[in-house]
């Protein structure tokens, strides 16, 4: 859980969402841009030459970034359908308001100076402020179709985010679901882990114990290795013995006699004190 495997893993949806987004909004503006083209090289008189559409790129400022989605420990998988994820509705927010945009089907339409007055009406001063009348232009059959066509595209848009957004949410709901779960079970194995080598080192007191109370030494050999307690009787455990000790090593002095002459004098000593008592 401190190594952060399942924030990573909510945070890799995430990014999949973003940028599945990101490619829907590009779609869209150049469907939008498409499509304003079309109608505009039809109808030029009608429909005004749009502007270039700028890529709007998704993603949030550093002060402004929701935080990222966590799993803190006890939680509960049973409300994983209540919980939410701001990074994600942020993203989807920030993706709708992007299907906004100018219609180019109104224009107005100005009194030419080059081309004189309408007729029944007198000709401006010189010099005078030329008055504009703006005019609703009737929309011909081609600025019906673009605007049909637009709220087409905002449709499968909106759609197709909804749709990226609910599989994101469905992908983040079960991370979140799958990592409770294998929480749990870690939980479960530490628990049985731990009791197991408990269980394991009694055991070792018990025969110890017995071997104590009954006064006799353990020869095979104990082990025990995590959970696991064995008796390896094919390895008998001794005590050591102690190293044999060597002889004396004596210093060699000429002044007086060494161990070895003087035990080969008291043999003959002894020898000839036993001759002297048989002649007596």
């Amino acid at each position: 859980m401190e190594s952060g495997s399942c924030e990573f893993a909510l945070a890799f949806i995430t990014t999949i969402a973003q940028q599945l987004m990101q490619a829907e909004l590009d779609k869209f503006k150049v469907s939008v841009q498409i499509l304003q083209d079309y109608y505009h090289a039809i109808e030029e008189r009608l429909i005004p030459e749009a502007a270039p559409s700028t890529t709007v790129e998704l993603g949030f400022d550093e002060g402004d970034a929701p935080a990222v989605e966590s799993l803190p420990e006890g939680a509960d998988a049973t409300n994983a359908d209540l919980y939410t994820y701001p990074r994600l509705d942020k993203l989807l927010v920030l993706a709708l308001k992007q299907q906004i945009i100018t219609d180019y089907s109104q224009q107005a339409q100005a009194v030419d100076p080059k081309k004189g007055a309408p007729k029944g009406k007198a000709p401006p001063a010189k010099g005078a402020q030329q008055v504009v009348e703006e005019e609703k232009v009737e929309e011909s059959v081609y600025v019906k179709e673009l605007k049909e066509a637009l709220k087409v595209e905002k449709g499968i848009f909106r759609y197709r985010l909804v749709q990226i957004r609910n599989w994101s949410l469905k992908n983040l709901r079960e991370c979140r679901r799958d990592f409770i779960g294998m929480y749990r079970k870690l939980e479960d194995w530490i628990f049985v882990a731990q009791r197991a080598e408990m269980e394991a080192i009694d055991q070792l007191c018990i025969l110890i114990k017995q071997h104590i109370e009954s006064e006799k030494k353990i020869k095979p050999e104990l082990r025990i290795k995590f959970m696991d307690f064995t008796i390896d009787r094919p390895v008998l455990n001794f005590i050591t013995p102690p190293p044999p000790l060597l002889p004396a090593v004596e210093d060699y002095r000429e002044d007086r006699f060494s161990i070895d002459q003087l035990k080969f004098l008291q043999t003959e000593f002894q020898t000839m004190e036993a001759s002297q008592i048989t002649r007596e």
